[in-house]
């Protein structure tokens, strides 16, 4: 539909041309356009979305809402989030640094900023995009109606489907009388004190998020009853990762378990037994696990509540009565009890990513399809590398797509062998594009990438360690590969949709003529190699009335006071040389 081969992004009156058609601005958008800039210093980019600034659902999300991964390893790689920080600014795990809502609008304000800066992105917020009969790209500015037709080489649609309350109606019947809320109205409603009584529908990180709000703001857990259609597992972050010198050790503890046992369930109590993967009633069964991530007070807290309905979904609240599929529980007294409506994913496709049918391809074509998780539970990391792959390898479709494993069809229901599926296709993603190894230290070397050394102790040498010491983590994680593929666990068939798909050969990996021209994106960031830490004017910006912390030589990860560092901490800089980042990026 055009070709654009320019470096700057041009528009004239009701039409705009560049390289790249970007449709969201919300995490995986923003990370995929991040890496595009820096590593195709010719790629020029329009960028669409609905809201009126980038961060997708963040933009309508409940006032108390904060992550629940660390802060270090989420975003776009270019710019750094954690206020954890070392002598030299690296970003530094720490399990209980968890930004708020707020702090992650700030922070894509900031890349926006540097979007801006290069010159290289349009931007059009409050926006719709559709395709006309013809094939055309239509941006229509939702407020006044005022349409811009885009030419561009390729799109790049964000299929995911975040909706919180706040974006939507109650999807059911609810009677006018009924003092029925969203989540993101819960503060203000406490604050009124005129509910004595509160009912929470919904059990996943929303739903969590609730009662936690409830009970640690004065409401006793005699006043919520707790409506959750199926119950799910949960991981426990301060019961996994015990402090930041431990975290390599401590992660092993996800990986030997599924050694021993035969089947994924049994796994799944291991961790259980360990502390770190937990159920609100250790008598039944979860049917779901979507990541959801909690620390042991939020998990006492839980196991607090005595009045938990399991009746399956509600399907309508009368004046005095809330209908679910298996019954029905009375409202003694409407008028001063609230309904807090904290459902999300409503028609279980994990938000949208896990909706992908088994044909379902990246690259197809002139689009790009983000939004499939090739690492564990990480979008950003996920997107960036389909953008390095986009920028870095020869446009031919079928070998990019062969580097990509993700959850489709049938095995990307979010369901107990939901996290082991995601598990093997990140092993199988980074073993493909591990062929060619700059792809590789790309990953290892991303902030965006958990694992990466530069937010753990001894950095790229305690990764080494971890790797092909005595934890012979890299040994393992094969192993776990082979035990799939062989059908060694019982609940696992058909490598989760994957049986039968070879690996690329090194050889079949081609790469793009290397441009001569230099990448102007980050503007004033000088650091090619590790990306832990951005230009010392985009860190002010990020950490503008924050108080970014350093720490002294404890390893304590508490909650409160967050002091996790050590005097033998190396940086990544200093204790890595390229042959030891190419072993440890093909190993991983």
């Amino acid at each position: 539909m055009c070709t654009n081969n320019g470096t700057t992004a041009t528009t004239t009156p009701g039409r705009a041309t560049a390289s790249y058609l970007v449709i969201g601005a919300g995490t995986c958008g923003m990370s995929f356009i991040d890496t595009l800039l820096t590593h195709d210093a010719t790629a020029t980019v329009i960028l669409v979305d609905r809201n009126s600034q980038p961060g997708g659902h963040w933009t309508k999300a409940y006032p108390f809402v904060r992550l629940h991964q660390a802060s270090c390893y989420y975003g776009v790689n270019s710019l750094p989030l954690s206020k954890i920080r070392d002598r030299k600014g690296n970003e530094r795990f720490n399990v209980h640094d968890l930004a708020t809502g707020q702090e992650i609008l700030d922070y894509y304000q900031v890349v926006l900023k540097q979007f801006r800066q290069c010159g290289r992105v349009q931007f059009y917020f409050k926006c719709d995009y559709s395709r006309n009969e013809r094939g055309e790209h239509i941006v229509t500015n939702i407020l006044s109606g005022e349409v811009t037709k885009v030419t561009c080489n390729k799109v790049v649609a964000v299929h995911s489907n975040v909706v919180v309350p706040s974006m939507r109606g109650p999807p059911f019947p609810v009677d006018s009388n009924v003092n029925y809320a969203p989540l993101n109205d819960l503060p203000k409603h406490i604050e009124s004190k005129k509910y004595k009584q509160f009912v929470v529908i919904g059990a996943g990180k929303t739903g969590s998020d609730a009662i936690t709000y409830l009970l640690r703001n004065g409401i006793d857990q005699s006043a919520v009853t707790w409506i959750t259609s199926r119950d799910v597992w949960y991981f426990v972050r301060d019961g996994l990762w015990k402090g930041y010198k431990s975290y390599r050790k401590d992660t092993m503890k996800l990986i030997n378990p599924l050694l021993k046992v035969n089947t994924l369930h049994e796994a799944f109590l291991e961790y259980e037994k360990s502390g770190f993967m937990a159920r609100i009633d250790p008598s039944r069964r979860p049917q779901v696990f979507k990541g959801p991530t909690i620390d042991k007070e939020e998990l006492a807290g839980f196991r607090s509540i005595k009045h938990i309905v399991r009746m399956g979904r509600v399907t309508q609240i009368t004046d005095n009565i809330i209908i679910l599929e298996k019954g029905n529980i009375p409202l003694h007294n409407p008028a001063e009890t609230l309904i807090v409506d904290a459902m999300a994913d409503l028609d279980g496709t994990f938000y949208g990513y896990s909706n992908f049918p088994a044909d379902y391809q990246v690259f197809k074509d002139d689009q790009i399809n983000i939004g499939p998780a090739l690492i564990v539970y990480n979008v950003s990391c996920s997107a960036a590398i389909i953008a390095y792959i986009e920028s870095t390898f020869a446009d031919n479709q079928e070998m990019k797509n062969s580097m990509l494993y993700f959850g489709r069809g049938d095995y990307c229901k979010a369901e107990e062998e939901s996290y082991f599926n995601q598990f093997y296709c990140q092993c199988k993603t980074l073993k493909a594009i591990s062929g060619y190894a700059p792809a590789a230290n790309f990953v290892v070397n991303s902030r965006t990438y958990l694992d990466s050394p530069c937010h753990h102790h001894n950095g790229t040498l305690g990764l080494l360690w971890a790797m092909f010491g005595p934890s012979q983590l890299a040994k393992k994680a094969d192993k776990f590969v082979e035990k799939v593929e062989n059908g060694s666990y019982a609940d696992c068939k058909d490598c989760f949709g994957w049986a039968g798909r070879q690996l690329p050969e090194p050889k079949e990996l081609k790469v793009k003529e290397k441009s001569k021209v230099k990448s102007n994106y980050p503007h004033g960031n000088k650091s090619t190699k590790f990306r832990c830490c951005a230009s010392a004017d985009v860190v002010e910006d990020v950490t503008k009335g924050a108080s970014v912390q350093e720490y002294d030589d404890s390893d304590t990860i508490s909650e409160h006071d967050s002091g996790v560092a050590n005097d033998s901490f190396k940086n990544c800089d200093d204790n890595s040389t390229e042959a030891i980042e190419l072993q440890v990026a093909k190993s991983t």
